[in-house]
C-alpha cells in the first residue's frame, strides 16, 4: 500500500512541476508565423545580467513560435521553436539565450544556448511587432 501511495505522490507532483499553460498571442501580419507563451512559466529572472545596474529586474518565459503557410524556416524542415527569454520591462527589451527548434515529427533540429550573454545583447521591442506582443504578455 505504501509503494501504491508513493507511486501516486510522485506522478502528482510531476504532473505539477511539468504544467504549462499555452497562450495563443497571434498570428504575425503575413499569417506565417504563430507565436504562444506559457503563462505558467512567466516568473522574476533572479541571476545577475552581467553589466546591468542593481536597479535592473528581469523576467523571464518560455515562448512557442510555429512556423506556418509559407515561411521560410517551413521550407528548412523546422515547424516550430520553444526560447527562453528574459525580458527589462523597464527598457522594453528582450533577449532569447537559449532555444530549440522542432521538425515536423517533433525531433530536434537545431539549438543553441548562451551561457556568457550580457545587458548589452538585449534588443529594443519596436511598436507592432511580435517582439512587443511578447513583451506586453509577459510584462503586463
Amino acid at each position: 500500500m505504501k509503494k501504491l501511495l508513493s507511486f501516486l505522490a510522485l506522478g502528482f507532483f510531476s504532473t505539477i512541476v511539468s504544467a504549462t499553460n499555452w497562450i495563443d498571442l497571434g498570428k504575425s501580419k503575413d499569417n506565417n508565423l504563430q507565436v504562444f507563451l506559457d503563462s505558467d512559466s512567466i516568473r522574476t529572472y533572479s541571476q545577475r545580467v552581467p553589466l546591468s545596474s542593481s536597479n535592473d529586474s528581469y523576467i523571464s518565459a518560455f515562448v512557442q513560435t510555429t512556423y506556418i503557410n509559407k515561411h521560410e524556416n517551413r521550407k528548412k524542415g523546422w515547424y516550430y521553436s520553444k526560447s527562453f527569454v528574459i525580458v527589462n520591462c523597464e527598457e522594453e527589451s528582450s533577449y532569447s539565450p537559449s532555444a530549440i527548434t522542432y521538425g515536423f515529427k517533433d525531433e530536434v533540429i537545431n539549438s543553441h544556448q548562451d551561457k556568457n550573454f550580457m545587458k548589452s545583447d538585449f534588443n529594443v521591442a519596436f511598436p507592432e511587432t511580435i517582439g512587443e506582443t511578447i513583451m506586453s504578455a509577459i510584462c503586463y
